[in-house]
């Protein structure tokens, strides 16, 4: 059961609109964007931000959505099941084809496993600690990050983390079954 249901189509502003069809192959992740069309004056201008950034910001688009996977897993979506068997993503699949079905299936033991650099590794890292345990976000840690990223990329890397949490929680209170990234 749904506690808040999402707004209808017909009622979302034209942008509104066009964001939720960007994510028609994710139903889980568009009807969450339903959910937060209540307040569409407000979520419209953050979500297109969001989108922007997670295609057009100086990390890799792959890098970001190992994040959003690892983001998922970590927050026992029931819906990581299926999205970690996908190798693409649902907004721009061109921007992740070199994230290998591989390397998603290993986002989960990620620290001993092979198929990771190491700045890929520092980014799942932090997408676990800033979800679990961010008092674990120490000047040790951040000095590790600065070995792998500038200063710019860890901001980026932290908003699309932060973003994430807060849309899977958000959904797993509104929305107990659903969760998306």
């Amino acid at each position: 059961m749904t506690i808040l249901n999402p707004i209808e189509k017909k009622q979302l502003s034209p942008r509104m609109a066009q964001l939720v069809e960007k994510f028609k192959g994710d139903p889980n992740y568009a009807n969450g964007l339903q959910i937060f069309a209540h307040k569409q004056e407000v979520f419209e201008p953050i979500w297109t931000a969001y989108l922007n950034m997670l295609e057009n910001g100086k990390l890799d688009r792959g890098l970001k959505e190992l994040v959003r996977i690892k983001i998922a897993q970590n927050n026992d979506c029931s819906a990581y099941a299926e999205k970690s068997t996908l190798q693409r993503s649902p907004l721009r699949p061109e921007l992740v084809a070199d994230l290998s079905p591989e390397k998603i299936a290993a986002t989960g033991s990620y620290e001993v496993s092979d198929v990771f650099d190491r700045r890929e590794k520092l980014a799942l890292k932090f997408a676990e600690k800033l979800g679990i345990e961010p008092e674990g976000l120490d000047d040790e840690f951040f000095e590790q990050l600065r070995q792998q990223f500038t200063d710019p990329e860890i901001v980026e890397l932290a908003h699309v983390i932060a973003v994430g949490i807060g849309f899977e929680r958000f959904l797993a209170v509104w929305e107990p079954r659903v969760c998306a990234i």
